[in-house]
């Protein structure tokens, strides 16, 4: 009866979750965390986003305070000791001054501040990218480590009635009190591969709480559900979707836009600034006997920067095309990092594809042989309790090495899609 109920069990096991199709298709129901979901919250709620989309705020505000002229200037001066003229005394003078830059010298300072608020947004876009990357990077640790917690106590299940089984064939006679003490072992080192998991899962839980602007001790669902189609992909494609939509990218010809306008403005350095004035000027009519005694004076005048000081335009001129020159480096080099990145990932999917493939064609396939095999030369007394269990735990470890590696897929697939931008991947089912 007992051989009989582990053989019972074993099959169970084998038809319920040996097969590739039960390992893809989990369902997961109200209780499991749902990624798109967690990806929404995230990008209402993260508070880095917040800070990057007020920095871009603040950054778009830059324009409009220096590519504004400065204040004029009011100026009163009045006589202790009056100057006379022929009309009579001056008493007070009113005087309005406005200075002037150099024709195009504020609407380059707003070109460059327009540059910096670009710039400031794609670093806002590139954050919001990295926290949906760094969600689906702590949803897939969830999900490898909820799945292998799942078949690990399936497996305990199995074990503890193999143990049932090895204790009554001791008890008779039958078996041997090695069986018994292995089971019991291969026991407490489940045990202990659980517990290892319970710690991992309660960092990636952090991680994803605070993503999500939760207390990091917040309780969270199983992650049950994952994408099991393949990823299809064009590493050209890729790379020119890339060198368009890739923040750093943008970040970084902005920063060439902007470099661009410093040394215009440099050069119109050596041009001089106005200062543009009106004046107005009492007159008193005290000891004049003119005919306009008493007749108020008015003035305009226009004042000219003298642009001598050659050593500082000559340095700002070439600080502005070292900075231009960095700055064209810095985007060839980034250009050349997000390529090989492509590249990279690209291989990383395409040979984990590989790996998946292999557990689901021949792994899984061939670990379910090994185990009926197993079950029924155990059953013949062909085959002793400990050679069981190894074939029990070949088909163990091959479900742990798969879960694995469909979790690393989908998070080489969500560095893809960080790689060109953010962009989702297309797929097939």
């Amino acid at each position: 009866m007992a051989v009989s109920r582990l053989i019972t069990i074993a099959l169970i096991i084998l038809v319920g979750l040996g097969t590739p199709g039960a390992l893809l298709a989990q369902t997961g129901g109200s209780q499991s965390l749902n990624l798109d979901s967690l990806v929404t919250e995230a990008l209402n709620s993260n508070l880095q986003i917040r800070a990057a989309r007020q920095r871009s705020v603040a950054a778009g505000q830059r324009s409009p305070q220096v590519s504004a002229l400065p204040d004029p200037m009011v100026t009163y001066t009045r006589w202790l000791s009056s100057p006379e003229t022929r009309v009579g005394p001056q008493q007070d003078i009113f005087m309005l001054s406005q200075p002037v830059p150099f024709p195009g010298k504020l609407g380059l300072m707003g070109d460059m501040a327009d540059a910096d608020g670009a710039a400031a947004g794609a670093q806002y876009e590139a954050v919001r990218r990295d926290i949906v990357f760094n969600v689906k990077q702590a949803y897939y640790d969830l999900y490898w480590i909820d799945r292998s917690v799942s078949i690990l106590d399936d497996y305990l299940s199995l074990l503890r009635d193999f143990s049932k089984v090895a204790e009554r064939k001791y008890a008779t006679g039958e078996g041997i009190q090695a069986s018994v003490l292995k089971s019991q072992v291969e026991i407490s080192s489940v045990i202990e591969r659980k517990l290892s998991f319970d710690r991992m899962r309660k960092g990636a839980a952090a991680r994803l709480n605070a993503l999500l602007n939760r207390p990091v001790d917040s309780a969270l669902a199983p992650a049950a559900l994952i994408d099991t189609s393949e990823v299809e992909v064009s590493e050209s494609l890729l790379v020119r979707q890339a060198l368009d939509q890739r923040q750093e990218l943008k970040v970084a010809g902005e920063m060439v836009r902007k470099s661009g306008f410093m040394k215009d403005l440099a050069r119109k350095e050596y041009f001089p600034n106005f200062n543009l004035q009106a004046s107005y000027i009492t007159v008193s009519k005290k000891n004049s006997m003119a005919s306009d005694a008493g007749k108020d004076a008015y003035s305009i005048g226009i004042g000219l920067s003298l642009p001598i000081q050659l050593g500082r335009r000559v340095a700002a001129t070439e600080e502005a095309e070292a900075t231009d020159q960095a700055n064209r480096l810095t985007y060839e080099n980034l250009k050349n990092s997000v390529e090989a990145e492509i590249a990279d990932l690209c291989f990383q999917l395409q040979s984990t594809q590989q790996t998946l493939d292999l557990y689901s064609q021949g792994l899984l396939v061939q670990a379910q042989s090994s185990l009926e095999s197993a079950v029924s030369a155990y059953q013949t007394g062909k085959l002793d309790f400990l050679s069981l269990l190894d074939s029990e735990r070949m088909v163990l470890q091959t479900k742990l090495g798969y879960v694995k590696e469909q979790s690393n897929y989908r998070k080489i697939a969500a560095a893809l899609e960080r790689a060109v931008g953010g962009n989702s991947l297309a797929g097939k089912e």
